[in-house]
């Protein structure tokens, strides 16, 4: 029965981080857009660039969380 609530929590996470990785996904595709066009948009490109850089950082770890919830998620079948 424990195995079945961890699953559920991991369920529940993973979606929300997929909900967080969308986010930050679409905020640097444009973040990088507008760095490799070179078109900023009225923004300091150092803004732009930070803010890319930055990100990346939550990004690793969104997507880090989401390998493992996920992994869960696909073992737990064998699990039980």
């Amino acid at each position: 029965m424990k195995n079945t609530n961890v699953y559920l929590l991991a369920k529940k996470i993973h979606r929300l981080l997929v909900v967080f990785i969308l986010i930050t996904g679409l905020v640097m595709t444009s973040t990088g857009l507008c760095l490799y066009s070179g078109n900023y948009l009225s923004f300091d490109p150092m803004i732009i660039r930070t803010l890319h850089h930055q990100l990346s950082v939550v990004f690793t770890f969104i997507l880090g969380m989401m390998g493992i919830t996920g992994f869960y998620l696909f073992l737990f079948p064998y699990f039980r």
